[in-house]
């Protein structure tokens, strides 16, 4: 079964509000997701049959859910703020469009599995596996805002920008931050190595649908997602 993250005691994950992300109004993301104990928000994973649903539904309900691991004894938490969903049918871009290929097999498999794939040569990137198994679908995590262990994600990254909105604000650069590669792949969901813990819901009227970015194929399909304003 997935742990949670009851019983963390001092190494629990506390906000401390010293990321920078700035909303256009002036007002800090940041500051008002820190004004409360994150541990308070993450006292459970989110079970596997949350992932066993419509793929579109799911990537919208992960806005404002909460994506905690633990890197060389330093736990890091980040919320994610932008999503998008890949389907199984009427999906060009979707890996699993040609059925369960080996590189697209796992998205066929149990929901609350962790996808990583190699792009470029160069980069990782994160997804959740979606709907039950035998049918296929997989929600790519596009953007995080940065809550806890910011310092440790600046050297997983070797960032040296003042400017901490561009530190986690691509779901490359989401993946150096938080020391994800391919050895997850394949994983279920679950403490320490990576969770995807309960938040504040964020109202659909909080959430921006829109057309995907950075494929060539069924760019126009409306399945990114990410928050207001943030």
């Amino acid at each position: 079964k997935t742990k949670c993250l009851h019983g963390l005691g001092d190494e629990g994950i506390n906000a401390k509000g010293n990321g920078k992300s700035r909303r256009q109004d002036g007002e800090s993301t940041c500051a008002r997701t820190s004004s409360v104990n994150t541990a308070s928000h993450l006292n459970q994973c989110l079970p596997h049959f949350f992932f066993e649903r419509n793929t579109v539904r799911v990537a919208k309900d992960l806005i404002g859910k909460y994506l905690v691991r633990k890197v060389d004894s330093q736990w890091l938490c980040a919320r994610i703020v932008e999503t998008e969903a890949y389907l199984e049918k009427g999906d060009p871009a979707a890996h699993c469009r040609r059925g369960p290929t080996p590189r697209a097999k796992i998205m066929f498999g149990p929901a609350g599995l962790i996808y990583v794939y190699f792009i470029y040569g160069n980069y990782f990137l994160l997804n959740f596996v979606t709907e039950k198994e035998g049918s296929a679908g997989a929600v790519l995590v596009r953007a995080v805002e940065p809550i806890d262990g910011i310092q440790k994600m600046v050297e997983l990254r070797n960032f040296n920008k003042k400017n901490l909105i561009h530190l986690t604000n691509g779901p490359a650069k989401l993946v150096l931050a938080l020391g994800i590669d391919g050895s997850l792949n394949g994983k279920p969901l679950g403490l320490p190595h990576l969770a995807v813990c309960d938040g504040l819901k964020v109202h659909d009227s909080q959430i921006i649908a829109t057309t995907r970015i950075g494929i060539s194929k069924g760019e126009a399909l409306p399945f990114r997602f990410y928050e207001k304003m943030n």
